[in-house]
């Protein structure tokens, strides 16, 4: 593991930025505005296909460091050799990553002398992993934060260097959540970064217990189906926003049917689970223990509409047989 710089008080830190989603700009900024920094170079992912047009998207920490005209690295694969000469000749002392998306190699984390500071959004051992914000909303803890790793080649297991804690009212949205956990990141990690490099910080091992490991989302994730309670699903559609969004499959007559907008959980509205009903003018799909009102909806092959809309074009959705996947 890497050791702290001990001695006099740090004037000027050769750091190497790490990362690709805007999750890390806050931090990044944070560091890129204290004069103690110098910034040696901003290691991104590189750039890939986005859009219906196809065309090669650079990533938001990627389009901030040429704005800012820092030296930018982007990579399809850090492990490659000749990358990791590059870096390492850079002469960092210390690197920063957030929200990165690619494992670091051993080689990297010890080649500089402060290591890599790592800042993740949950209280980790829990939701170690790529997507742990909307594992949060899932699971409906109300409590989250963002803790700062000393990385280690394992998968977001190093130790603890800080822990920041976040409460949580229990209606966020992935989006709104991830901008608060990136502003919370940034409140800290410049003094965190040099109390480790003067050796002020000891740090402190994960917990062995409560340890949950989140994976990469896929479109298949935000199937919803009748076993789903009401409350469930809401939490999914909070969980998956903007990706992989949550959608229901209704035989026999739509492959997909997106729920782009929904409502707080009705308890007081009882539809059997998996059909669909019309309640005081809005469509009801009745769940588990409730019913989810969708404001908004998309079919397959459609445009966006209100619920409603639907139905009157679409008279068959509310038919007996009519009914989400089990």
């Amino acid at each position: 593991m890497p050791r702290a710089l001990r001695g006099p008080t740090v004037t000027e830190i050769k750091i190497l930025l790490i990362g690709s989603g805007a999750f890390a700009l806050p931090a990044f900024n944070a560091v890129h505005a204290d004069p103690n920094f110098d910034i040696v170079a901003v290691v991104s992912a590189a750039p890939r296909a986005a859009g219906r047009s196809g065309e090669p998207q650079s990533t938001p920490v990627a389009e901030w460091a040429r704005g800012e005209g820092l030296d930018l690295l982007e990579t399809g694969r850090l492990r490659d050799a000749a990358t990791l000469e590059t870096l390492i000749q850079l002469g960092a002392a210390v690197g920063l990553l957030a929200d990165f998306g690619q494992i670091v190699p051993g080689t990297l984390i010890d080649a500089l002398p402060g290591g890599i500071l790592n800042l993740h959004p949950s209280l980790l051992p829990k939701f170690r992993g790529a997507s742990p914000i909307p594992a949060t909303i899932l699971s409906g803890d109300r409590e989250t934060g963002v803790c700062t790793i000393l990385m280690d080649v394992g998968l977001d297991t190093g130790p603890l260097l800080s822990v920041q804690r976040y409460a949580l009212k229990g209606d966020e949205q992935s989006p709104a959540l991830e901008v608060r956990l990136a502003e919370l990141a940034s409140e800290e990690i410049v003094a965190t970064i040099k109390r480790h490099l003067k050796g002020e910080l000891d740090p402190t091992p994960q917990s062995p217990d409560g340890v949950s490991l989140t994976k990469r989302l896929t479109r298949a994730d935000g199937l919803v189906n009748s076993v789903f309670t009401a409350d469930d699903a809401y939490r999914a559609w909070r969980a998956y926003r903007p990706w992989p969004g949550v959608w229901v499959n209704v035989a026999p007559t739509l492959e997909r049917l997106i729920l782009d907008e929904v409502g707080e959980p009705r308890h007081d509205v009882q539809v059997e689970a998996g059909h669909f009903v019309l309640h005081e003018g809005s469509l009801m799909l009745g769940l588990q223990d409730g019913a989810l009102p969708l404001l908004q909806v998309t079919p397959t092959g459609g445009r966006r509409m209100g619920g409603g809309e639907l139905v009157r074009g679409r008279p068959e959705l509310l038919a007996p047989h009519a009914r989400i996947s089990a």
